[in-house]
Order: C-alpha cells, then sequence, then structure tokens
C-alpha cells in the first residue's frame, strides 16, 4: 500500500529530478496519518514522519521543527531521504493530500532552497484575491456604515435644534406669562385711573353747579339758540289763532323804511325785517343787559366788574361773575324778580308788534319768547368763558363760519342785513351762527 500512495512521477523535492520543474496539472498524493501508523509505525518512531498538527504548530509558513531536527541527527537531506523513499528504505510524506494550482518556478509557492511551503492550500487570504461579489459586499458595508455615521450626526444635530427650540419656546412661554401680568397690573392700573377721572369728573361738576347756574354747556346752548331763532320765525309768519299770516303790509313796510332804511316791499323781505325787529328787541332789554335781568343791581354789578377786569383781576371777575348768576337762578326772589321783567318785556313788546298784524293773538307767544331769551341769558352769562351776541358788521364779507344766507340771499358778497346776530364766547368759539342777508 506504501508502494501504491507513493506514485510520484515528478516533484520539486527531490533533487534528483533532471529539471526541476512540476507540471501544473500533476498533484502529489501522500498517506494519511492513520494509513502510516498501520503500514510502518517504525517510520513515526524514528522521526521520519510528522503529525499534521506538528506541521500546523507554528500557523502557516512557520517550519516544523522537529521534522527539520530528525532529517538533520540522521545526517541525511531531504534529498537522500527522498531516494530512499524511492528505493523502499522508508516513507518520508506529508500526510492528507495537497494539491497544487498551475504555477511556474517562479511562484511564491515554489521553493528553490528546499524550504517546506505552508500545509493546507496554496493561494493565501489577501483582500486582493477576494471575489468581487465579495468586494462589492464590503464596499456596501462600508457605505452604509458611513451612512449611518451621516445619519447619526444629522439625528444629533436636530436633537440639538430641538433643545434649542424647547428652550426657546420655554423663553416664550415666560414672556407670555409675564406680558398676561403687566396687562393685568396696566388693566387694573386703568381701572383705578378711570375710577380717579371719573372722581374728579364728578367733584369737577359739583364744583361746576356751585358756580354755574345750570349744567348747560356749549352743545345745549346751541340747541337753545336754535330754538328761539325757530320761535322767532314761527311768530312772523302766523298769529296764535287760525295760523294764517295776519301781517299789515302797509305798517310793516313803514317800519322797514323808518328804522331800517329798506324800500323794498316783497313780502320775504317784509318778514325778514320782522325777524330782525324782533331779535333787535330782545337784544336791547335781555341779552345787552349789564347782567342778567332777574338780578336787581344789574347796574352795579356792571360798574364791579368792569372795575375788576380795569385792574387786572380778571379770573376774580370770572369767578365773581359766575357766583352772583348761580344766586340769581337758585334765590327765589331772584326768579320772582325775573318772571316779573320778563312779563314786563313782554307787555313792551306786544305794544310794538301788535300794530303789525290785523288780528293779534300773539301775547302767550311773545312772553314765552321772552321767558325763554331771558333763561338763555343766564346760561351764557354763567359759563366760564361767557358767550355774548355779536352784531355782523354790514359790508362784512360772507363767512361761513360765523354766518348762515338768509332766505333768497347770494351765496356770497357783502352783508347788507344782520337778522340775528353771531353767538360767540370769549375764545372765540361759535356757539350760534349769524343770519345775514347778502346783496
Amino acid at each position: 500500500m506504501v508502494g501504491q500512495s507513493q506514485q510520484l512521477q515528478s516533484t520539486p523535492y527531490s533533487s534528483s529530478s533532471n529539471n526541476g520543474e512540476m507540471l501544473a496539472s500533476q498533484s502529489l498524493q501522500y498517506p494519511t496519518y492513520q494509513q502510516q501508523q498501520q503500514q510502518d509505525p517504525s517510520g513515526y518512531d524514528r522521526g521520519g514522519y510528522a503529525r499534521d498538527d506538528q506541521h500546523h504548530a507554528q500557523g502557516h509558513g512557520e517550519q516544523d521543527g522537529s521534522y527539520y531536527g530528525q532529517q538533520q541527527a540522521g545526517g541525511a537531506g531531504y534529498d537522500a531521504t527522498n531516494t530512499n523513499n524511492n528505493a523502499g528504505g522508508g516513507s518520508l510524506l506529508r500526510s492528507g493530500p495537497i494539491i497544487l494550482p498551475s504555477q511556474n518556478n517562479n511562484s511564491p509557492n515554489s521553493s528553490s532552497n528546499g524550504d517546506i511551503p505552508n500545509s493546507g492550500s496554496i493561494g493565501g487570504g489577501s483582500s486582493e484575491l477576494l471575489p468581487p461579489d465579495v468586494r462589492k459586499l464590503q464596499d456596501e458595508v462600508l457605505s452604509w456604515k458611513k451612512s449611518q455615521q451621516s445619519s447619526q450626526a444629522k439625528v444629533e444635530q436636530l436633537d440639538n435644534t430641538l433643545k434649542l427650540k424647547s428652550q426657546e419656546n420655554q423663553d416664550l412661554h415666560a414672556s407670555l406669562q409675564q406680558v398676561h401680568q403687566d396687562r393685568e397690573m396696566l388693566q387694573e392700573l386703568i381701572y383705578k385711573r378711570d375710577k380717579e377721572m371719573e372722581d374728579l369728573r364728578s367733584k369737577y361738576l359739583n364744583d361746576v353747579r356751585q358756580i354755574r347756574a345750570t349744567d348747560d354747556d356749549h352743545s345745549t346752548i346751541e340747541q337753545r339758540v336754535r330754538m328761539l331763532q325757530a320761535a322767532i320765525l314761527q311768530l312772523t309768519k302766523s298769529s296764535a289763532g287760525d295760523r294764517s299770516v295776519n301781517l299789515n303790509q302797509e305798517a310793516a313796510l313803514t317800519l322797514v323804511k323808518k328804522k331800517y332804511k329798506f324800500a323794498n316791499s316783497q313780502p320775504y323781505i317784509l318778514n325778514m325785517f320782522l325777524e330782525k325787529f324782533i331779535m333787535d328787541t330782545l337784544l336791547e332789554d335781555v341779552f345787552c343787559n349789564p347782567f342778567y335781568v332777574g338780578f336787581r343791581p344789574a347796574k352795579e354789578f356792571g360798574d364791579i366788574h368792569s372795575w375788576m377786569v380795569d385792574n387786572n383781576f380778571g379770573d376774580q371777575a370770572t369767578r365773581f361773575r359766575q357766583q352772583l348768576c348761580f344766586i340769581s337762578a337758585k334765590a327765589p326772589a331772584a326768579q320772582t324778580h325775573a318772571a316779573q321783567e320778563a312779563a314786563r318785556i313782554a307787555k313792551s313788546f306786544e305794544v310794538r308788534l301788535e300794530h303789525l298784524y290785523n288780528n293779534w293773538n300773539g301775547q302767550q307767544k311773545v312772553l314765552d319768547l321772552v321767558t325763554k331769551a331771558i333763561e338763555l341769558s343766564l346760561t351764557m352769562r354763567s359759563q366760564n368763558a361767557e358767550i355774548m351776541a355779536q352784531t355782523i358788521p354790514l359790508e362784512s364779507e360772507f363767512d361761513a363760519t360765523k354766518m348762515v344766507p338768509a332766505h333768497k340771499s347770494k351765496d356770497g358778497g357783502k352783508v347788507k342785513v344782520c337778522v340775528w346776530p353771531c353767538f360767540i364766547d370769549t375764545n372765540g368759539v361759535v356757539v350760534g351762527k349769524a343770519k345775514v342777508f347778502c346783496g
């Protein structure tokens, strides 16, 4: 059986080879360790064989010390041993079959100096010799690892961004809470200020009531002026009875020519001058009085007030005027005197008007008109800025801020007739506009 296993036609390990070359298709067949034990156990004891585990004790590429030591102890080289093996004197074979790939003498697996190559398959584990699909798989794994690292970096970046946004959200929430607290504080402050303003307003009104004859202001006084003007216009157009026009045109034309030097006899002109005549009478008896007609010492008041103003006591003069108006409105004696004066002025008024109408029944209308004028005069004098009647001079330019045109008057031009005056306070605020006729 030994002779069968040792069928060697040509081997690179034999020094007796003629050309030292081994064909690429040839293979060496060695008996296994068990076969060697059964056939010739003495060869292993003499050191002629080496176990497979002894060949691999030092790893691939390392020489088996016991194997080569036994060769040197026997005094024979590798070639001599090989010759003896061929002669049948002993067996020096590797355990297990070794299949060599096609290679030439220059291959790193060939040995030119007699070294024994590594046991096992020859060809190694270099990365250059890996199959393409394995290298492709390695590249994919590396690419996946890089992608995973990039994704991890992005996740960390997003996590940091989320932390920053969360902190910003907390800061904004804290700011919002602070804003709500500030808003509540401001609302409380505004509520307190509103209450203080309401208290001040109430005090002011109480003070005003103590120094003013009435609670009227500019808006209510303006309404009173319009009501007085409407009453005058109504008195000139109708009588108290059947509301038919009773105007005595001849007496009215005589009055217009004599008093106002105007010769136009058209009805709207006569009615306009009747309005002016009534208003002029009220100005003379009520509005241009030194003081309120219900106050008996009105002349003395005028003298005292003028003295205070002339001596630079303007504020004191204003307060003095308001206090006297307040007393005149509240004192029963002053109210009685005002009613008596209203009846007297209305009686004198009737005497002037009754001959201008064919059927005169306007006694009550005249009394109501005079009473309204007296109350309006007291209200205007009790204001902090006294309101006074201001007649528009003739030939003045039409001013829309102070004037309104009369019936059939031109929109602009010169003032020819001032039907009723402009009511304006000492600060220049117009309360009632003048009615004028422009030609």
